[in-house]
């Protein structure tokens, strides 16, 4: 059908191949300001109301026995909103109700009015503008069906919204309750350890503070992030951060951009903290000359793919094996472990302590 800004909208088809019929209702309408197009045949209508038209003006004797197979399936496949309508010329007593081929013509053209010859000009152009009316009314009712079509389809587009926000809420609400109890047991797990190994309340107070504190840091980024996870090289940067000294000479980092998830930064962090809690006490930070070297690589030939992290320390007191593991060398080898669902392995060599960690990029 035509658009609402199609030119031909309005226009008035008219076949009226015999006589004067078909210039004098081009006439009448010309002077109403009536747009009006003249068609040879049945062909030329149908094209017409493809194209586009307010109604059609067809003489009884061009169609009478004519094929309008074509204009009937035009006239069925229109949308709901569309009635066209037809004004059909007859002869004196050519009404349906005398005429059967008129009542024919009726219930295939449908929206049809039958207008008796001869007639008053002023009929006709009464008939047409009527008829005309009819159609505009029709377009201004496909305009509103539009338009609640796209309010319905924007309607349901906020409410799937809505829906995807409400779930993604409980989503958050369910991983912010797993989150808070896994970090509550975390928090519980490094009082207790720090507590049972620490020699003194001063001691225990600090080694408690700092670890809490690491904690918050990695927390920090994650939160930045909206728990999505975190850039592995701010984690190193954020847990490193209060050991780097005045011109951060201390510690070399190296490595590409590896994207982690909450809980491998998480993990990472912790162990950083306690390595380089380590290194103030016993290892290269507790002497002017030692510094710490960090790298990674991505291992992308596994599936999925491998992270290869390292902590490498140099320049400081020779080191030699502890007697036995404390909380801070546990928490690495088995929670480092079994959070990042890797191989975690600390070596005290006398040059300094070494960590590496193999674990699969979730």
């Amino acid at each position: 059908m035509s658009a609402p800004d199609n030119p031909l909208s309005e226009r008035i088809l008219i076949l009226a191949p015999h006589g004067r019929d078909a210039a004098i209702a081009a006439s009448l309408l010309a002077e109403a300001r009536i747009p009006a197009v003249l068609c040879d045949d049945l062909h030329g209508v149908h094209r017409g109301l493809v194209e586009g038209a307010g109604m059609a003006l067809m003489t009884e004797e061009a169609v009478r026995t004519a094929d309008l197979g074509p204009i009937r399936q035009w006239i069925a496949n229109q949308p709901p909103w569309s009635d066209m309508p037809f004004i059909l010329l007859t002869g004196r007593g050519g009404g349906p109700e005398r005429n059967p081929a008129a009542a024919r013509l009726s219930e295939v053209l449908g929206n049809v009015t039958f207008l008796e010859r001869p007639f008053h000009p002023t009929t006709l152009v009464s008939v047409a503008r009527t008829a005309l009316r009819g159609r505009r009314r029709q377009y201004e009712a496909r305009a509103r069906l539009e338009e609640l079509r796209e309010g319905e389809g924007k309607l349901k587009v906020a409410l799937r919204a809505e829906q995807r926000g409400a779930q993604h809420q409980r989503l958050l609400i369910d991983e912010l309750n797993h989150r808070v109890k896994n970090t509550l047991a975390t928090v519980q797990s490094i009082a207790t350890q720090t507590l049972r190994n620490a020699d003194t309340n001063d001691e225990a107070y600090a080694s408690l503070e700092t670890r809490l504190l690491a904690l918050s840091r990695a927390h920090d980024v994650l939160t930045r992030e909206n728990w999505e996870g975190a850039n592995l090289s701010e984690v190193v940067t954020q847990a490193i951060a209060p050991y780097r000294g005045r011109g951060g000479e201390r510690f070399r980092v190296d490595g590409p951009d590896v994207r982690l998830c909450p809980r491998m930064s998480l993990a990472i962090a912790m162990a950083i903290q306690e390595l380089a809690t380590n290194a103030v006490k016993y290892g290269a930070l507790s002497s002017p000359d030692g510094g710490v070297t960090i790298d990674w690589t991505v291992i992308n030939g596994a599936s999925p793919p491998r992270l290869a992290f390292r902590w490498t320390e140099s320049g400081g007191p020779t080191v030699r094996p502890p007697k036995r593991r404390g909380f801070g060398s546990r928490l690495i080898e088995r929670n480092l472990a079994r959070d990042l669902d890797g191989a975690v392995e600390i070596r005290f060599a006398p040059t300094g302590v070494v960590c590496t960690v193999d674990a699969p990029i979730a």
